[in-house]
C-alpha cells in the first residue's frame, strides 16, 4: 500500500500575515512585505504576480493580464488600500524604473523566504509558500462575507478552478464546518 503526501500550502490568518508582513518590514525587504499584500488582494499566482512591472500598477484602478497558467484574460480592480501601498512601498524601494518587475525572485527563493519568515513569527505547523498568499485572500473573502455561497461560487469564479469541489477543499472548507451548518436544525417548529 503507498501512501500520498500531499504536498499543499496552508491559507493564513490576518494576524498571521500580518506578522510576517511586520517581519519583512523590519528586515527592509520591502519586496516581500509587498509580495504578502500583493499576493492576499489579487489572488494572483506567483507566476502572474512575478510578470507586473511597476508601470503596469502604478496608480492603476484596474490591473490586466492574461493569466499564464490557464491562458484566460483576467481584470481585477485595484482597491484603495492596495493603490496605496504600491506607492508606498515604490517610495520605500526608492522609485526603481518603471519598467522593471516589481517581484524579481524566483518562485524556490521566495518561497524559502516566506517559509524562513513563518518560522521566525512563529508559524510553525503551517506549509507556507507563495500560493499561501492566494489561498489567504480567498479564505478571507469567504469569512467575511459570512461563508455564503453566492460569494463561494464567485470567487470559485475569481480562481478559475474547474469545479466548486476543488474550492472547497482550496478554500480549506472542513467536514467540521459543513457538519456546523446543521445546528441550525436545532429548533423546534
Amino acid at each position: 500500500m503507498t501512501t500520498t503526501i500531499e504536498k499543499t500550502s496552508d491559507y493564513l490568518t490576518t494576524d498571521e500575515l500580518k506578522r510576517l508582513n511586520r517581519y519583512f518590514q523590519k528586515e527592509q525587504n520591502y519586496q516581500m512585505a509587498l509580495l504578502i499584500e500583493f499576493g492576499f488582494r489579487t489572488l494572483l499566482r506567483y507566476s502572474d504576480i512575478s510578470r507586473f512591472t511597476w508601470e503596469n500598477v502604478l496608480n492603476k484602478d484596474e490591473l490586466v493580464l492574461n493569466e499564464k497558467k490557464t491562458g484566460k484574460k483576467r481584470s481585477i480592480k485595484v482597491g484603495a488600500v492596495l493603490k496605496s501601498l504600491l506607492i508606498e512601498y515604490y517610495e520605500l524601494l526608492e522609485q526603481p524604473n518603471l519598467d522593471c518587475t516589481i517581484f524579481n525572485y524566483s518562485l524556490r527563493h521566495t518561497n524559502r523566504l516566506l517559509q524562513f519568515g513563518a518560522r521566525f513569527v512563529g508559524i510553525r505547523k503551517k506549509r507556507v509558500s507563495t500560493h499561501s498568499l492566494r489561498k489567504s485572500g480567498a479564505r478571507f473573502l469567504y469569512d467575511e462575507n459570512h461563508r455564503s455561497e453566492d460569494v463561494f461560487l464567485k470567487i470559485s469564479m475569481i480562481l478559475n478552478h474547474s469545479s466548486t469541489q476543488v474550492s472547497r477543499r482550496y478554500l480549506g472548507i472542513t467536514k467540521e464546518e459543513i457538519s456546523d451548518v446543521y445546528a441550525g436544525f436545532d429548533i423546534l417548529l
